[in-house]
């Protein structure tokens, strides 16, 4: 059973308590330990209440901190009623609407020093309004769904790299991390922790099979085609204190 929150609410409505699940425990104390971490649970099974406890407990002790959080465009809302769900005293802002509406929203979020804060929007948005995001600095970073920046050229990925990097924590929580492509766990790792592996090049000569294509200039270029199975449990040791990901069947007795 978790340890008793100020933030945390202690019911989520009358007569039915807020009870976290022992697995989601491990997670909390997991993100809590570790301020560059992946969360990487099966779809279904509460990351998004694993994370909002973590910055409840946070909050306890560190009000002052700010949190960021970028997700897609249609989870903005849900986050919002998460916070509001499962926690007292937080005040949420919403980025979304037109530029001008946006930009005072971003104010508000700045300016408000009355206790705990979370600043919610979309990937896009995030790229969009980078000018006024990118002086936050010593704040909690999540990326929900950070599959959205697996993509290493993207703006997406700059924008994510930066607002991790000027971050005192950066939380990920893709659900299909190593089931995925290789490269897309490098993208990953490489915003959440970019210490973690190095060059694109070297991850690719180390745990990618690769094969050379021609460009439309004659230029030879390698292309992943696959990963080296032999060197799968290599990646896995490297990541692993930066990774917690349960499928549905190992705590399905945990589930309702």
């Amino acid at each position: 059973v978790a340890p008793p929150c100020k933030i945390l609410k202690k019911e989520i409505k009358e007569g039915v308590p807020l009870t976290l699940r022992q697995y989601q425990v491990q997670g909390v104390l997991h993100l809590l330990a570790m301020p560059r971490f992946v969360l990487g649970d099966d779809t279904g099974l509460g990351k998004t209440l694993q994370v909002i406890a973590s910055l409840s407990y946070m909050w306890d002790n560190h009000p002052e901190i700010p949190a960021l959080i970028c997700t897609t465009k249609s989870a903005v809302g849900q986050w919002e009623s998460e916070f509001e769900k499962f926690t007292i005293g937080v005040k949420v802002f919403r980025c979304v609407g037109t530029k001008k509406k946006r930009i005072k929203i971003h104010n508000e979020f700045k300016e408000y020093s009355e206790g705990p804060k979370a600043l919610i929007l979309g990937y896009r948005t995030a790229c969009q309004d980078f000018d006024e995001l990118q002086s936050i600095s010593n704040h909690v970073m999540i990326f929900d769904e950070a599959t959205a920046f697996k993509n290493p050229k993207s703006q997406v990925h700059q924008v994510c790299k930066h607002l991790a990097g000027s971050a005192e924590r950066a939380w990920s929580m893709p659900a299909t991390i190593i089931k995925n492509r290789l490269m897309e766990a490098w993208a990953i790792y490489k915003v959440t922790c970019p210490h973690l592996f190095t060059s694109k090049t070297a991850f690719m000569r180390n745990f990618c099979i690769t094969r050379d294509q021609k460009t439309a200039k004659g230029i030879r270029i390698p292309i992943v085609v696959g990963h080296r199975k032999s060197q799968i449990e290599d990646f896995r040791n490297i990541i692993d204190p930066y990774f917690l990901g349960r499928p549905k069947h190992l705590v399905a007795k945990e589930l309702p």
